[in-house]
C-alpha cells in the first residue's frame, strides 16, 4: 500500500515517537544493573514516564480520532483498546513504591522483562493495524480538509502534552515533536520501503551518504533510528570523521575540520566549566534526581552527566563502526573524560590525525594502547595542554606510536647492533672497561629487533644521562671514558652533526654520522610507513614532564615535520633538552616556539616565550609573582 499523503496522515507522526521509545527502553532494559538500587528506580521513573506517554499518546487518538470515527461509520464499535497500558502503569507503580531488597528486585525485574516483551508484541503490531487499517477508512468517511484538520489537532495535542521532564530529552537528544513533518515523511517513506526496495535499492549508496554528509551528528542519530538500513547507512565512516563530544553535549553539533587551536576560551567559560566539574565530583551518585533537582548545580551536573552518557555511548555504539575513519577527535575542556575513555577511544581510531585533550584531566594511563611501534603514524596535531598529570611516560609511548624513521636505514641498524654489543657491565670488581665486549648471551639480547629494541633504546637514553653529546664530551674523571664508550654518543643526541671541540670528544669522533645519515628522511616515510608527520605539540602546564621526555621525543628519527611546539609552564626541563629536542625539529618555526622565560634555550631572541605568564588555571614558573 502506498504512502498516504502527508497533509492527512494522522498516524505515521507520533508513531515514529512512539516506536522510538520503545527502541529507548528496549536498550536500557540490557543496560540497567537491577541489583544497583539507584539502576533500578532510575530506570523504573523512566519508564513510568514512558508509559505515561504511551497513555497520553492512545487517549489523544480515542479522543481525536476513533471517536470520529466511530460516529461517521456506525457499523464500528470499541474498535481501539488501551493495549495493557494500564495494567503496565500499575505494574511500574509497584515496583517504585513496594519492592525494598535485593531479592524483591531481581524477581521484580524478571516479571517486568517478561511483560515489557509481551507489550511490545501487542504494541507494535497495534500501530500497524492503525496506519494500515484505520487510515484507510478515514480516507473513505472524511473530506481531505476535515482529515488536515485532524492531523493539525493531534500534533498539536502530542506537542502540548509532552512530558518534557521525564523521557524526552535523552542521550541522543532527539526532539521530535519540533520536526514533526519532517520526522514523519522520513519514516513513513521508509516504513513502506518493503513494498519499493528494489526501485529503492537503485538509488546508489553513494549519492545517499553524499545527501547524509550535509547533517550534522543530531540528525544523523535520528536517521539511525528510521530503519535498519538507514541506520547502517548513518554509520557510515566518512560521516564521522571529525568528533566533538564535549561540544555535542551542550548543544553544539558543529561537525566539520578543526579551525584555529590556538584561540583559547573566554574566563566566564572556563569559569562555568570548572563549576560544572566541581559540581560533578561532589555529586553523590546515589541521590534521587529529585534531591539533584534542588540543588544549585543541578544544570551543570545534568551537563557533565549528558557528556559522560554520550562519551559512553560513542564507544560503544559508534566507534567500534566508525573508529578507523575518525581523523579528528576534540574533548578539550571535558568535565568528564577520563584516561580509561580516553584509552579506549584510541585502540579505537588508529588513524587519528588530530587529537585535542586541553584541560583534561587524563594520565598517562590514557596512552597505554600506543604500546608498539608505529601505534599512530597518522598524528599530526596533538594538544595537552593543560594535562598537568602527564609525565615522561606519556611521551615515551608517543614517540612509539609515531613510528621509527632508524628502522628505514638498515646501515644503521646493523651499526646500531655493533654499538650495542660493547655495553656497560658491572661484575663482582665493579665496572668493567667499556670497550670489553659482553658474554654471547648478552650480545644476543642485544640484537633484538621490533619493540623491545626500540624500548630499550629509550631506556638507555634516560641511564646515560640527562646532557646532551656537547656536554658529556666535556666530562672528566675516571667514568668520563666509560660514558664515551659504552654508548654512541649521537645516537642520544639529535644533533644533525655533533660538535667539533677539544681533545675529550676526539675520543667518539669516529662512531658520529656519516653526512647521508644526517639528513631527515622525510621524503622515505612511505617506504616502511614509519611516517612521524607530528607538525603540532602543546605540552603548556605539563610541569612534570622533564628532559628524560623530551629526550624520548627526539628519539627514533626525532621530529621532521614538527612547526608548533609548545612547552610553557613544563618547569623540569632543562636547556639542554631543550636543545636536543630542537636540533631533532628542522622544520620548527621560532615563532611557534614556547618555553620558559627563565630558560636560555634554543631560538633565545626569536622564541616566543612562556604562554602562561598569569595564567590562573596552567602551571607556570612566575604564577607567584
Amino acid at each position: 500500500m502506498a504512502p498516504f499523503p502527508d497533509e492527512v496522515d494522522v498516524f505515521t507522526g507520533p508513531h515514529w515517537r512512539m516506536k522510538q521509545l520503545v527502541g529507548l527502553y528496549s536498550e536500557k532494559l540490557s543496560e540497567t544493573n537491577f541489583s544497583n538500587i539507584s539502576d533500578f528506580r532510575s530506570f523504573l521513573k523512566s519508564l513510568l514516564a514512558t508509559f505515561k506517554e504511551f497513555k497520553m499518546h492512545e487517549q489523544i487518538e480515542n479522543e481525536y480520532i476513533i471517536s470520529l470515527l466511530e460516529e461517521r461509520c456506525c457499523t464500528v464499535y470499541n474498535m481501539h483498546s488501551d493495549n495493557k497500558l494500564s495494567d503496565m502503569l500499575l505494574l511500574l507503580e509497584k515496583g517504585l513504591h513496594n519492592v525494598k531488597s535485593e531479592y524483591e528486585q531481581l524477581n521484580y525485574a524478571q516479571q517486568l522483562k517478561e511483560r515489557l516483551e509481551a507489550f511490545t508484541q501487542d504494541f507494535l503490531p497495534h500501530m500497524k493495524e492503525e496506519e494500515e487499517v484505520f487510515q484507510p477508512m478515514l480516507m473513505q468517511h472524511f473530506t481531505y480538509e476535515e482529515l488536515k484538520a485532524i492531523k493539525k489537532q493531534v500534533m498539536a495535542q502530542h506537542c502540548t502534552q509532552q512530558p518534557w521532564n521525564c523521557a524526552a530529552d535523552v542521550l541522543k537528544g532527539f526532539r521530535l515533536w519540533s520536526h514533526a513533518e519532517e520526522l514523519q515523511k522520513a519514516f513513513k517513506y521508509a516504513d513502506h520501503e518493503k513494498t519499493d526496495y528494489a526501485k529503492n535499492n537503485n538509488f546508489v549508496g553513494k549519492q545517499k551518504s553524499t545527501i547524509l554528509g550535509y547533517l550534522g551528528p543530531q540528525d544523523l542519530c535520528r536517521c539511525s533510528q528510521v530503519c535498519s538500513s538507514w541506520s547502517e547507512l548513518a554509520k557510515t565512516g566518512s560521516l564521522w570523521k571529525h568528533l566533538y563530544p564535549v561540544r555535542w553535549a551542550r548543544g553544539d553539533y558543529y561537525n566539520s575540520p578543526p579551525g584555529d587551536s590556538d584561540q583559547e576560551p573566554d574566563d566566564g567559560w572556563l569559569k562555568s566549566r570548572e563549576k560544572e566539574v566541581r559540581a560533578y565530583q561532589e555529586w553523590d551518585e546515589d541521590a534521587d534526581i529529585d534531591e539533584s533537582d534542588e540543588c544549585g548545580d543541578s544544570l551543570a551536573i545534568s551537563t557533565a552527566q549528558r557528556e559522560k552518557r554520550l562519551l559512553n555511548g560513542i564507544i560503544q555504539n559508534l566507534l567500534p563502526v566508525v573508529g578507523p575513519h575518525v581523523k579528528s577527535l576534540v574533548l578539550a575542556y571535558g568535565s568528564t573524560v577520563s584516561s580509561k575513555m580516553v584509552r579506549q577511544i584510541l585502540s579505537l581510531c588508529p588513524n587519528v590525525t588530530y587529537l585535542d585533550l586541553t584541560q583534561t584531566d587524563v594520565t598517562d594511563f590514557a596512552f597505554d594502547s600506543w604500546s608498539y611501534v608505529g601505534a599512530c603514524t597518522s598524528l599530526e596535531h596533538l594538544d595537552l595542554s593543560g594535562c598537568d598529570k602527564i609525565t615522561d611516560h606519556a611521551l615515551k609511548r608517543l614517540s612509539l606510536a609515531l613510528g621509527d624513521l632508524n628502522a628505514l636505514w638498515p646501515s644503521r641498524r646493523r651499526r646500531q647492533r655493533r654499538q650495542r654489543a660493547v655495553i656497560l657491565k658491572q661484575g663482582a670488581g665493579g665496572w668493567r672497561p667499556a670497550w670489553v665486549p659482553a658474554d654471547i648471551e648478552d650480545s644476543a639480547e642485544w640484537t633484538r629487533r621490533g619493540r623491545e629494541e626500540v624500548e630499550k633504546r629509550l631506556v638507555e637514553t634516560q641511564l646515560v644521562g640527562s646532557l646532551c653529546c656537547c656536554s658529556r664530551g666535556r666530562r672528566t674523571g675516571p667514568d668520563a671514558a666509560i660514558l664515551h664508550y659504552a654508548v654512541s654518543t649521537d645516537r642520544f643526541c639529535a644533533h644533525a652533526a655533533c660538535c667539533n671541540g677539544d681533545s675529550g670528544e676526539a675520543l667518539w669522533t669516529n662512531s658520529r654520522r656519516s653526512p647521508v645519515d644526517t639528513k631527515c628522511p622525510v621524503n622515505r616515510t612511505n617506504k616502511s610507513g614509519a611516517r612521524r608527520v607530528l607538525n603540532f605539540l602543546s605540552l603548556s602546564g605539563c610541569y612534570q614532564v622533564t628532559d628524560v621526555g623530551l629526550r624520548a621525543m627526539s628519539e627514533l628519527g626525532g621530529l621532521p615535520a614538527l612547526e608548533h611546539l609548545n612547552l610553557s609552564g613544563c618547569l623540569s626541563v632543562t636547556e639542554a633538552g631543550l636543545h636536543q629536542l630542537v636540533s631533532a625539529c628542522p622544520a620548527l618555526n621560532d615563532e611557534h616556539f614556547y618555553y620558559c622565560d627563565n630558560i636560555n634555550g634554543p631560538y633565545a631572541d626569536t622564541a616566543s616565550g612562556c604562554q602562561n605568564l598569569q595564567c590562573g588555571f596552567r602551571a607556570c614558573c612566575r604564577s607567584g609573582e
